[in-house]
């Protein structure tokens, strides 16, 4: 759990094996989702969804820090480079 802008957030992280990928997400202490973000292990991008129509920057902040460190993959080669994940 964590505070930001006066409010209780709960995240999420998991595997998305139907769209090849890794997903935070974020709800709030209502239990709406604020938002997601996904980071495709076919291209290696990463892409945020928000779930309701005003979020405060403080928070999508927050989300972002978060996925950048824990979604990637550690490997520091691309696992559909054809290599196997071997330098």
């Amino acid at each position: 759990m964590v505070e930001l802008a006066g409010r209780n957030y709960e995240a999420t992280i998991g595997s998305d094996v139907q769209l090849d990928g890794m997903y935070l997400e974020l709800v709030d202490q209502d239990n709406h989702i604020v938002g997601e973000i996904f980071f495709s292990d076919i291209d290696g991008k990463m892409t945020i969804t928000l779930g309701q129509p005003e979020v405060s920057v403080e928070v999508v902040e927050w989300m972002i820090a978060k996925a950048k460190v824990r979604l990637p993959p550690t490997d520091p080669v691309s696992p559909n480079d054809g290599s196997g994940g071997v330098l």
